[in-house]
């Protein structure tokens, strides 16, 4: 889009100009008028108000309508008033009002090519302006220095190391380096939403954050966890503590498949809410009697666990090698045996094997994905039993196979239409 001509502005008619002019002094007088309600709340005196802001957008259309060059002229004459006002308010050492004045003659100027643009700048504008003690608050008393850290950790990943790894497949279709560093960088986001929300929402759910937030770690180990407190007598919340692990599982299978292919996204999404659904109703059922836990205290906690995290890349890459190997070596029963196999232990990393070889309209991988959530949940249920004994066991194991059958039945019918 060429937003800037060489020419002067050439007016359609009477009514682009006073469009135009409508929109400019819409934008002004709403970020003018925060800065002047800002003033007034802190008794403050500063250089540029509703009235000057207002003008300062019309300035801005009026040049641009004229030409680049009036434009750029402007430009200079706002920032020279900028100045002149930093140099004699020694009293305010803050710059913001100055640079919002520079950016609102901007947005005036950008009335004249795109409105939608320069209302959408002016609203984040105003936003930004209004939510200076949110901010100062957040930076200086909600986050603590080690998460700090680690969202500086999490977006170097995401916003440098991702773009610069190579995505090819070192063997077959596994071993990609970008996949690897990929679901690495997926599992560090979800511990870190998982460690944010626990801090937002209320300490009466602390229970039920912690075995969601540890069930993206491990759900199999959250659940033996769970298993082996039950001979405190909190065998029903314990379970449904265990359930909300299995809800992180299904998130977790969710936010893995659709970074490897949105055809399988589609054909599991429906029944992966549907199965959330049904392990959350009962896990909130189970743990209804769970007494609160207040805690007020402000921890120096990290949002994630870079070397947990590592592992479970690791060990997916290694299950989604061990199953591509098996395959190739022994055909379609190779598939079926490997990913049978891995299952066991870890389902994510079978599951993604079976989502890179190919599309859902293979009928063996379809079988093996199957195959694969089945053999889990047994395997989840039978933890149960041998970690938590029988009681424990007689809650959890027939809410896992509900959920899971519900799963696979919804799956098969998704995948027949």
């Amino acid at each position: 889009m060429n937003f800037i001509s060489l020419y002067p502005f050439s007016f359609g008619s009477y009514t682009d100009f006073l469009t135009i002019i409508a929109a400019a002094l819409g934008c002004g007088l709403l970020i003018g008028l925060e800065r002047e309600r800002s003033q007034q709340r802190e008794n403050q005196n500063s250089f540029a108000g509703l009235r000057s802001f207002a003008i300062c957008a019309l300035l801005g259309a009026v040049c641009f309508l004229f030409g680049p060059y009036f434009g750029i002229a402007g430009a200079f004459i706002t920032g020279g008033i900028v100045i002149y006002s930093l140099k004699n308010q020694t009293d305010d050492p803050g710059i913001t009002t100055e640079i919002a004045f520079i950016l609102t003659y901007f947005i005036g100027g950008m009335c004249v090519w795109n409105i939608s643009f320069a209302a959408g700048l002016s609203v984040i504008l105003t936003v930004l302006l209004m939510t200076k003690h949110s901010m100062h608050g957040i930076a200086g008393k909600w986050i603590t220095e080690s998460e700090f850290k680690d969202g500086i950790f999490l977006l170097a990943l995401l916003l440098i190391a991702l773009p610069l790894t190579p995505n090819k497949a070192l063997w077959g279709a596994v071993l990609n380096p970008y996949v690897i560093l990929k679901l690495l960088t997926l599992i560090l986001a979800v511990q870190a939403l998982a460690h944010i929300a626990k801090r937002l929402l209320s300490s009466k759910n602390a229970m039920l954050l912690s075995s969601l937030a540890s069930g993206f770690v491990s759900s199999t180990a959250t659940i033996a966890s769970l298993g082996l407190e039950v001979r405190n007598g909190r065998a029903e919340a314990n379970a449904g503590a265990a359930l909300m692990s299995c809800v992180a599982t299904l998130l977790q299978l969710m936010i893995i498949v659709i970074g490897i292919s949105i055809t399988w996204f589609k054909l599991i999404v429906l029944p992966c809410l549907i199965a959330i659904a049904i392990l959350t109703i009962f896990a909130l059922w189970f743990m209804r009697h769970t007494q609160p836990i207040e805690n007020n205290q402000l921890v120096d906690s990290r949002m994630f666990s870079l070397n947990e995290a590592a592992i479970i890349a690791v060990s997916l890459t290694l299950i989604q090698a061990g199953v591509y190997g098996l395959n190739l070596l022994l055909g379609d029963a190779g598939l079926i045996a490997g990913t049978l196999l891995a299952s066991l232990f870890e389902i994510h990393g079978a599951l993604a094997t079976i989502v890179i070889q190919g599309e859902p309209s293979n009928h063996i991988l379809s079988l093996a994905f199957v195959l694969g959530l089945a053999a889990h949940a047994i395997a989840k249920s039978i933890n149960a039993f041998l970690s938590g004994g029988s009681r424990y066991a007689l809650i959890f194991a027939p809410i896992q196979i509900l959920h899971m059958t519900m799963f696979i039945t919804v799956f098969v019918w998704v995948l027949q239409y």
